[in-house]
């Protein structure tokens, strides 16, 4: 029942439904998607009563959180461009299947089973050095693979049973987290012809769900220059190594972005799930606006959802990101 008063034989309505939440609780019975759901008739007790002048309180306030303007200088140059969050998607859909079936056409690696997720190419030297290497990370249910893709742009230079050596970090407890499992070597590289290599670790503990390491990676190989007068690389060669950069294993290899039509509905049935708070310190950000949209986002691997319009201060930002966990 809505409060009344009585006034000189009139019947005064000072009470009503609290809006925001009715509207709110109609749109998640209306939404639900228990079978049981629509069994009971939506129940009214639940939404609270408020007085006219609190809803008219609670009015001003959602206009001034939604709808003020922040003061801000107008923009000189272009503005730049954002990305469709489904265009990223499946752009990284099609680089995925890329990657499966690059992966299925190695006996050893097709028997993990599907690829989980893929990282972007990573680069592990400079362009311009005497050896290039790319690397890839793919999570698989019980392995981890790296994919390291090289170059040899030395002329006149062959290289054979090329490898590369990766040795992931102890752990802070002092234990393994992975053990190498087999490598994939390339048998030659010719002078600017590249060519793939992997090495598969194993997990130890097949319960995380989430490992995080580094990799030292040292590329092997023996050295062998090309007769002039053949053109066919000398029978005896040297070997060599060449130290390239580190390769970090995070937390958002694990993690696939994922496309969400409505995010405050996806987040009230997720309600109640795992959650977890962190507060991070961000060196180097000109603006909350910019580590939002173009910092934040790739190193998390989520999809952009959405953020608040019209912020109130230059200093707080809240921005909506949906991703899938990759892992088992």
């Amino acid at each position: 029942m809505i409060p009344t008063a009585s006034k000189a034989g009139l019947t005064i309505i000072d009470s009503m439904f609290s809006l925001p939440v009715l509207e709110h609780q109609l749109v998640m019975y209306v939404t639900s998607e228990g079978r049981d759901t629509f069994s009971k008739p939506f129940d009214l007790s639940s939404v609270p009563v408020v007085t006219r002048e609190q809803a008219h309180a609670e009015e001003r306030t959602k206009k001034l959180t939604t709808a003020t303007p922040t003061l801000k200088a107008p923009s000189a140059g272009p503005k730049r461009p954002v990305k469709d969050s489904s265009a990223d998607i499946a752009a990284a859909t099609a680089t995925a299947q890329k990657h499966a079936a690059a992966l299925s056409a190695v006996p050893e690696i097709a028997a993990y089973g599907t690829v989980l997720k893929s990282s972007q190419v990573i680069e592990l030297t400079e362009s311009e050095t005497e050896y290039v290497v790319t690397a890839i990370k793919h999570v698989f249910k019980d392995a981890i693979v790296l994919q390291f893709d090289i170059k040899n742009t030395l002329p006149s230079t062959v290289l054979t049973d090329v490898s590369v050596v990766a040795a992931p970090a102890e752990s802070e407890s002092g234990e393994a987290q992975l053990e190498e499992d087999f490598t994939v070597p390339i048998p030659r590289l010719d002078t600017d012809v590249p060519g793939t290599g992997y090495v598969a670790f194993k997990r130890v503990d097949e319960s995380a769900s989430v490992l995080t390491t580094t990799f030292t990676n040292i590329l092997k190989f023996t050295s062998k220059e090309i007769d002039p007068s053949t053109g066919e690389p000398e029978e005896s060669g040297y070997d060599d190594e060449y130290q390239v950069e580190d390769l970090d294993l995070t937390g958002a290899d694990f993690i696939s972005p994922a496309y969400v039509g409505n995010f405050d509905t996806m987040w009230e049935q997720v309600a109640g799930g795992d959650e977890a708070s962190e507060t991070l310190q961000l060196a180097n950000m000109k603006s909350i606006a910019g580590m939002c949209l173009y910092h934040y986002v790739p190193r998390l691997s989520c999809s952009r959802v959405g953020h608040q319009a019209n912020p109130l201060s230059r200093c707080h930002r809240t921005a909506y990101r949906s991703a899938l966990h990759a892992a088992p």
